[in-house]
Protein backbone atom coordinates (compact mmCIF):
# COMPACT_ATOMS: atom_id res chain seq x y z
CA UNK A 1 0.00 0.00 0.00
CA UNK A 2 2.89 2.21 0.35
CA UNK A 3 4.35 1.91 -2.91
CA UNK A 4 0.86 2.46 -4.10
CA UNK A 5 0.79 5.50 -2.56
CA UNK A 6 3.71 6.58 -3.61
CA UNK A 7 3.14 6.38 -6.94
CA UNK A 8 0.45 8.35 -6.55
CA UNK A 9 2.02 11.26 -5.02
CA UNK A 10 4.56 10.50 -7.53
CA UNK A 11 2.06 10.87 -10.32
CA UNK A 12 0.66 13.89 -8.85
CA UNK A 13 3.83 15.82 -8.68
CA UNK A 14 4.48 15.51 -12.17
CA UNK A 15 1.24 16.16 -13.43
CA UNK A 16 1.38 19.36 -11.78
CA UNK A 17 5.23 20.21 -12.83
CA UNK A 18 3.90 19.07 -16.52
CA UNK A 19 0.88 21.33 -16.04
CA UNK A 20 2.53 24.52 -14.66
CA UNK A 21 5.80 24.26 -17.04
CA UNK A 22 5.19 23.05 -20.33
CA UNK A 23 0.89 22.05 -20.69
CA UNK A 24 -0.99 19.10 -20.97
CA UNK A 25 0.48 16.82 -23.25
CA UNK A 26 3.70 17.28 -21.34
CA UNK A 27 2.32 16.06 -17.79
CA UNK A 28 0.74 13.10 -20.21
CA UNK A 29 3.82 12.51 -21.46
CA UNK A 30 5.37 12.56 -17.92
CA UNK A 31 3.04 10.81 -16.58
CA UNK A 32 2.73 8.13 -19.13
CA UNK A 33 6.72 8.04 -19.46
CA UNK A 34 7.72 7.12 -15.74
CA UNK A 35 4.79 5.29 -15.68
CA UNK A 36 6.06 2.82 -18.57
CA UNK A 37 9.31 2.93 -17.30
CA UNK A 38 8.66 1.39 -14.27
CA UNK A 39 6.32 -1.49 -15.83
CA UNK A 40 9.33 -2.15 -17.69
CA UNK A 41 11.89 -2.27 -15.32
CA UNK A 42 9.40 -4.52 -12.84
CA UNK A 43 8.90 -6.57 -16.32
CA UNK A 44 12.71 -7.24 -16.59
CA UNK A 45 13.66 -7.53 -12.86
CA UNK A 46 10.68 -10.14 -12.62
CA UNK A 47 11.87 -12.24 -15.78
CA UNK A 48 9.18 -11.90 -17.62
CA UNK A 49 10.70 -10.88 -20.81
CA UNK A 50 13.31 -13.61 -21.22
CA UNK A 51 12.41 -17.46 -22.80
CA UNK A 52 11.60 -20.30 -20.91
CA UNK A 53 14.54 -21.98 -20.93
CA UNK A 54 16.27 -18.85 -19.26
CA UNK A 55 13.69 -18.65 -16.95
CA UNK A 56 13.71 -22.21 -16.22
CA UNK A 57 17.53 -22.05 -15.44
CA UNK A 58 17.25 -18.78 -13.67
CA UNK A 59 14.07 -20.18 -11.11
CA UNK A 60 17.06 -23.18 -10.84
CA UNK A 61 19.80 -21.36 -9.59
CA UNK A 62 18.34 -19.15 -7.83
CA UNK A 63 18.16 -19.29 -3.59
CA UNK A 64 14.46 -19.01 -2.42
CA UNK A 65 15.27 -15.93 -0.32
CA UNK A 66 16.80 -14.39 -4.15
CA UNK A 67 13.41 -15.45 -5.30
CA UNK A 68 11.51 -13.76 -2.90
CA UNK A 69 13.48 -10.28 -3.18
CA UNK A 70 13.17 -10.05 -6.40
CA UNK A 71 9.64 -10.30 -6.88
CA UNK A 72 8.75 -8.14 -3.76
CA UNK A 73 11.00 -5.22 -5.95
CA UNK A 74 9.17 -6.54 -9.11
CA UNK A 75 5.92 -5.90 -7.24
CA UNK A 76 6.37 -2.95 -5.95
CA UNK A 77 8.55 -0.97 -9.25
CA UNK A 78 4.94 -2.60 -10.69
CA UNK A 79 2.57 -0.93 -7.77
CA UNK A 80 4.38 2.90 -7.99
CA UNK A 81 4.23 2.50 -11.99
CA UNK A 82 0.40 1.64 -12.00
CA UNK A 83 -1.11 5.09 -10.47
CA UNK A 84 1.42 6.71 -13.32
CA UNK A 85 -0.34 4.53 -16.19
CA UNK A 86 -3.74 5.49 -15.00
CA UNK A 87 -3.45 9.30 -14.39
CA UNK A 88 -1.85 9.65 -17.35
CA UNK A 89 -4.28 7.66 -19.44
CA UNK A 90 -7.01 9.95 -17.62
CA UNK A 91 -5.47 12.85 -18.53
CA UNK A 92 -5.24 11.88 -22.61
CA UNK A 93 -9.08 10.56 -22.29
CA UNK A 94 -10.65 13.85 -20.92
CA UNK A 95 -8.41 16.73 -22.09
CA UNK A 96 -6.82 15.91 -25.46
Amino acid sequence: MKYFLTGILLSAILTVIGLSVWGMNMAVNFTGGIGLLLLILSMIILGATVSGDRMRANFASESMEERHRRTTVSMRLFLMGLPNLVVSGCLFYYFS
